[in-house]
């Protein structure tokens, strides 16, 4: 079984191979492993599960920190023929309970900082009680670890993990891919973004987002070390850096940190030899910003969703001929459509629904077949973004459509307005969302983080829009912030803005 397309019996390979006893495959902060400890433990705890009482099928849900256990527990999991669900730990008790109802887990797994919400989903909960400790890693992952010979490959069309959506519109969705369509996608991931057996990733992001395969699973499948943060700490990141780790991924704010730390300017950053960074819109100082400090660094950036992963970038070339703004091209693989309402496809320069369609793309939401039918249709998979194109097929996305301003009848679509203001010389990050308006409808409003020790004034960020943007998506009011507000997924959280906006305009009414 072993020309079965599953990531555990890659892993086995690379184990089994001259690099498995001595290339280190994960580092955190109380150990390490190689790529055969790795799979030692993989195996381990895949019996472990099974003896639990757990059968192939059954969803089993992980509440744990970014960890080496965390991630045997998940590869175990997958083993075993189960399906992993890493759980995203910013949800209450509540909202977790919700998002697993459709899922409907036979077990929850546990570190100790994240007992409680386990025990707060109603599931039956499994502790792993030494998960943080500096101990081997059976003593790590007790008491699931076990002994005797692996088990069977499961089936490569048979579900393999699930990933929560962000859950901007609600409670989040789990999206699921069978181990096939995980493995496609983890190899478009390693050959986009090409990494080799030496190469250090560095990684602290929450397991439930996708970063998940593009940055920690992926470089494993190319026999790269991932070298695991339990949270992002610029401090702490800079010293990774200084000690080696060579690749990083994250929103422009991260770098932002890193470049605002005290420690930047003395951390041997020709270290870095690969920059990704997506979420969010970037300005052109951003991007020239990294070139200078990460002078080693082949630069990229992405667009993807939790439906589909990675499906389009720009490269390291694109950067220095000056394309620094959209999303790029689609990736090998991968069918890119903007069509209108009846299904045709628009024009150059005129925005669209976008639709993706690629071999490695998600088989559904877990549990809702509904919502699956909706979304992942015969033609490709909907999520709902605008976009548009340019003649040589260059992407921009425009916003999602339930985020759409309709002002005086007419649509705009915030992440247009701010990819304009972004390119102000005064304005260091921007969102943009709609406000209830007598007159309008909605009006647009931005809410600026001007660059340190300066301001943004309406009227001057007004005449500069005119040159790009129709009159009526010109922001009408301006609010200056001291940070954008992430999301989980650390994409600007709209939402928030426009509730505290809300609130102030609410504010100012009652004063009055």
């Amino acid at each position: 079984m072993a020309d079965v397309l599953t990531l555990p019996n890659w892993l086995r390979t690379i184990g089994a191979g001259p690099h498995g006893a001595h290339g280190r495959a994960l580092r955190d902060d109380s150990g390490e492993l190689t790529f055969t400890e790795l799979v030692g433990a993989m195996d381990a705890v895949a019996l472990g599960l099974r003896r639990a009482g757990l059968h192939p099928g059954d969803r089993v849900v992980t509440a744990m920190e970014p960890s080496i256990p965390h991630t045997v527990v998940i590869l175990g999991a997958m083993a075993a023929g189960l399906v992993a669900a890493p759980l995203n730990d910013r949800l209450t008790g509540p909202e977790a309970r919700s998002y697993l109802a459709t899922l409907r887990p036979s077990a929850v797994i546990a570190d100790p900082a994240h007992t409680s919400l386990a025990h707060e989903t109603g599931c039956r909960v499994i502790e792993l009680p030494a998960a943080a400790e500096r101990m081997p890693i059976a003593d790590r992952t007790a008491p699931l670890a076990a002994h005797g010979e692996p088990l069977a490959p499961p089936a490569e069309d048979a579900p393999a993990v699930i990933f929560a959506t962000g859950g901007t519109t609600g409670t989040p969705k789990g999206v699921f891919h069978t181990h096939r369509s995980l493995w496609l996608w983890l190899n478009t991931c390693a050959h986009g973004n090409p990494r080799t057996v030496t190469d250090i990733e560095l990684f602290f992001s929450p397991f439930f987002h996708i970063t998940l395969g593009t940055n920690l699973l992926a470089p494993l499948l190319a026999g790269g070390e991932v070298w695991i943060q339990r949270r992002f700490d610029a401090g702490s990141a800079l010293a990774a850096i200084d000690r080696g780790a060579s690749r990083l991924m994250g929103a422009p704010t991260m770098f932002a940190a890193l470049r605002g730390h005290p420690d930047f300017a003395t951390t041997r950053r020709e270290n870095v030899t690969a920059i990704r960074f997506g979420s969010a819109p970037s300005t052109d100082d951003f991007v020239r910003g990294l070139l200078r400090d990460f002078p080693n660094a082949r630069i990229r950036a992405g667009f993807g969703a939790t439906e589909f992963g990675s499906v389009m970038g720009f490269d390291h070339e694109d950067l220095l001929a000056g394309r620094f703004t959209g999303v790029g091209r689609p990736l090998p693989g991968a069918v890119v459509r903007i069509l209108d309402g009846d299904g045709r496809e628009v024009p150059a320069g005129v925005v669209g629904d976008l639709v993706v369609a690629c071999p490695w793309q998600a088989h559904g939401y877990y549990g809702m077949p509904e919502e699956t039918e909706e979304t992942f249709r015969a033609d490709g998979v909907h999520i709902g973004d605008r976009a548009s194109r340019t003649e040589d097929g260059w992407v921009f996305i425009a916003g999602r459509t339930k985020e759409v301003i309709i002002s005086g009848g007419e649509n705009v679509y915030p992440r247009e307005v701010e990819e304009v203001i972004l390119r102000h010389p005064l304005v260091a990050d921007a969102v943009v969302y709609g406000l209830p308006d007598g007159h309008w409808g909605e009006r647009v409003e931005a809410g600026i983080v001007a660059v340190q020790d300066k301001t943004v004034d309406l009227e001057e960020l007004r005449s500069f829009c005119r040159a790009d943007l129709a009159g009526y998506k010109i922001p009408k009011n301006l609010r200056l912030l001291d940070a954008i507000p992430l999301t989980p997924n650390s994409k600007p959280d709209r939402r928030r803005v426009r509730a505290e906006a809300l609130a102030e305009t609410a504010g100012h009414g009652a004063e009055g």
